[in-house]
Formats: C-alpha cells, sequence, structure tokens
C-alpha cells in the first residue's frame, strides 16, 4: 500500500489572514510534486461538530487543492460522536482505517505546526514533520521544515 501524507490544514496548508484563508505560496507545487510521487494526500482536522467531509471538500475546491486530496482521506474531528480532536489517538487511528493501512509506521506521515500534535503522532508510531511558520528548526523538533517545498527534500 502506498504511503499516505496527511496535512493540517490551517497554519499548515492554509494561513488565516484578516478571517480570509489563503494558500501557502508553495502549497499547489508541493502537494502536486508528492502526489506524483506516489504520495496519497489527505487532511486530519479539529472542526466543529456541524462540520461534515462534503463541507470540507468543498473547501478544499475553493481553495484548488480539492484535486490533490483524497476525498477518502479526509478526516475530521466531527466525524466522531465525542468530537475527538487531536492530539487524541483515535482521530489518527481514524486516519489509518481510512488510509488502510494497519500500523502507521513509515507509511503514514503527518505534517503540522503544532508541536504537541507532532510529539503526539511521533508516540502513535507516525512519521510526523513539524512545519515551522516561523523560527528556525531546533535539534529537538525532530524532523522539521520551514515550508512546504522542504517536504520533497525530506520525503
Amino acid at each position: 500500500m502506498r504511503p499516505a501524507i496527511f496535512f493540517d490544514l490551517t497554519h499548515t496548508l492554509l494561513e488565516k489572514v484578516n478571517g480570509q484563508y489563503y494558500l501557502y505560496s508553495d502549497a499547489l507545487e508541493t502537494l502536486k510534486a508528492l502526489r506524483e510521487r506516489g504520495y496519497r494526500l489527505g487532511v486530519i482536522s479539529n472542526l466543529s461538530e456541524e462540520v461534515t467531509v462534503d463541507e470540507v471538500h468543498s473547501f478544499l475546491e475553493e481553495c484548488r487543492i480539492a484535486s490533490f486530496i483524497d476525498p477518502h482521506l479526509i478526516v475530521l474531528s466531527s466525524e466522531h460522536p465525542e468530537n475527538i480532536k487531536k492530539p487524541d489517538k483515535r482521530i489518527f487511528d481514524r486516519a489509518l482505517e481510512k488510509s488502510g493501512l494497519v500500523k502507521a509506521e513509515n507509511k503514514a506521515i503527518f505534517v503540522t505546526e503544532e508541536h504537541e500534535h507532532i510529539l503526539a503522532a511521533r508516540s502513535y508510531g507516525w512519521r510526523a514533520i513539524l512545519k515551522r511558520n516561523w523560527g528556525e528548526c531546533q535539534p529537538e523538533d525532530g524532523e522539521c521544515v520551514l515550508s512546504l517545498t522542504g517536504l520533497l527534500i525530506l520525503l
């Protein structure tokens, strides 16, 4: 089974400026290159209970990245009856289930700017990459990039 990369949405693929969401300038080219390399791409996002996968997919279409994200790999906290949120292990387990992977090992990759979520994902056996939006990568960060295009070097 091909590896799956799951991205956090806000502050990882998208930045929020004055209440509006914008793609980071390197998001499209990076997602395209990762797909061309054979990665399956998905999203793990903490959202309020009323938000559906279809609504998120429509939002991804508006952002021009839906064609790169596998709709079956959209994992939302709102899908779970208890609205579980990252860094809860159950949302990562749901992502594994949706991706068809039995274990995370090196086939499940999570990218986010949230250091706490990175540490949690790593403790669950995921390969987790910190995307720093400010400052420099530190040795204690483990795998870290300063931009999305940095993923193309790591992966």
